[in-house]
């Protein structure tokens, strides 16, 4: 991994500032094509601006030493695009520690790869990582995505390398997950940005506040979390609803979103309930930081 990120890690401490535009598409939730832009501006790990662009929905994202300042002008922000920074950003952050397993070379396929995989977690996950034998770049990664009944493989792939000052960067790059095609993006342009505009990382008006953390975190607990009832008439029969959530340095939810719908009411009943969660919030190396989470809500009507 360490002769990976020497070869590809435009982001290393030391690295030049850069500004770095692409294009990525996906498959909306109505199966409908869908298409944008990302623009990346970046100085250092502590000093970032990145603006992602789908059709007419905007989200900005500033980012300090402890803090990411959001905004968006659409509650509709989609979920696959939420990805895309991860996808973008290659590596797993450098305080990120793993225990491998296994390394596996395959010599058949083109060019020869060696993979590293991971010791089952708590929840028996792991994660794989593959280089390529020649040059060391990454070329792949899978994390597993838990959710609350099963777990699905998030596999992201890299190609068309090309120089940018001494480092090797992909500007080809695809998600799979369950090996369905979730998330495109290519790198239009990477190119030195020495002297940006200071005003790009001042955080925008209105925007929410997340934690950011680069040493231990601890995410939030629950430590009340009533169940939402079952609308009283709904014609659902059963369904689930997927909620994303900012909890705060005291441990209450805020920005308090539906990611995805099951019906006006169902999604009522959802938002009602988890308005009233509380929890013991997430810290970093022990100090309390707002936190985003998914909260996935399941629904059955029992006659």
């Amino acid at each position: 991994m360490e002769r990976s990120r020497k070869l590809s890690d435009i982001r290393a401490p030391k690295a030049p500032a850069f500004q770095l535009k692409a294009t990525f598409s996906f498959i909306g939730k109505d199966l409908e094509a869908a298409h944008g832009t990302y623009t990346e501006t970046w100085i250092s790990n502590s000093q970032w601006r990145r603006e992602t662009v789908v059709n007419d929905i905007h989200r900005v994202e500033v980012g300090t030493a402890n803090r990411i300042w959001r905004l968006d002008n659409s509650k509709d922000f989609p979920e696959v695009a939420t990805r895309l920074p991860d996808l973008i950003n290659v590596f797993p952050q450098a305080s990120t520690t793993f225990q491998f397993e296994s390394i596996t070379d395959t010599t058949d396929s083109r060019p020869a790869e060696q993979c590293a995989t991971t010791k089952p977690g708590s929840q028996r996950e792991k994660y794989r990582f593959c280089f390529d034998q020649k040059s060391g770049a990454l070329l792949a990664k899978l994390s597993p995505d838990i959710r609350p009944k099963n777990m699905t493989d998030y596999s992201c792939f890299y190609g068309i390398f090309r120089k940018f000052g001494d480092f090797w960067f992909p500007r080809e790059m695809a998600c799979l997950e369950d090996k369905h095609r979730v998330l495109e993006a290519k790198v239009e342009d990477l190119s030195p940005e020495p002297s940006p505009d200071a005003s790009l990382f001042k955080p925008p008006p209105g925007a929410s506040e997340l934690g950011r953390c680069l040493g231990t975190s601890v995410p939030p607990a629950r430590t009340f979390s009533p169940e939402p009832g079952f609308p009283t008439g709904s014609h659902n029969t059963g369904s689930s609803v997927l909620l994303s959530l900012v909890v705060d340095t005291q441990g209450t939810p805020r920005n308090i979103k539906v990611n995805q719908s099951a019906g006006k009411d169902l999604d009522d009943s959802a938002l009602s309930a988890v308005g009233r969660w509380r929890f013991k919030p997430a810290t970093c190396d022990g100090v309390p930081m707002p936190f985003e989470i998914n909260v996935r809500l399941e629904f059955r009507l029992y006659q």
